[in-house]
């Protein structure tokens, strides 16, 4: 519970580097508040710690260069979820992506 705690912490602060608008903000304050999961549910924190770790590192792997490069890293790479509730975190995610980047997609 405690490595959910800090990867919740992290994703507050990086986001994956999306700008703040009101969906990320959205998003983040609803992760940060454990709003994804119920306390309960380890097939649901174990998928969201994983795709959060993933999501941190593709925005370290891109050096906060861009977030085209994250963003696509963040597609190729974290989209591997089996649990629904976590999916819905994704495709969420990517809406944002895309008001904020709308040439992207």
């Amino acid at each position: 519970m405690r490595k959910i705690a800090s990867v919740l912490i992290l994703i507050s602060i990086a986001m994956f580097t999306v700008n703040a608008s009101q969906c990320s903000e959205d998003l983040t304050n609803l992760i940060y508040q454990g709003g994804i999961c119920q306390k309960n549910d380890s097939d649901c924190l174990y998928a969201l710690s994983t795709f959060l770790i993933c999501g941190i590192n593709c925005d370290r792997s891109s050096h906060r260069e861009q977030q085209p490069a994250t963003a696509v890293c963040v597609q190729k790479y974290c989209s591997n979820i089996r649990n629904d509730t976590v999916k819905n975190l994704y495709s969420k995610i990517l809406t944002c992506y895309e008001s904020d980047l709308p040439s992207l997609f």
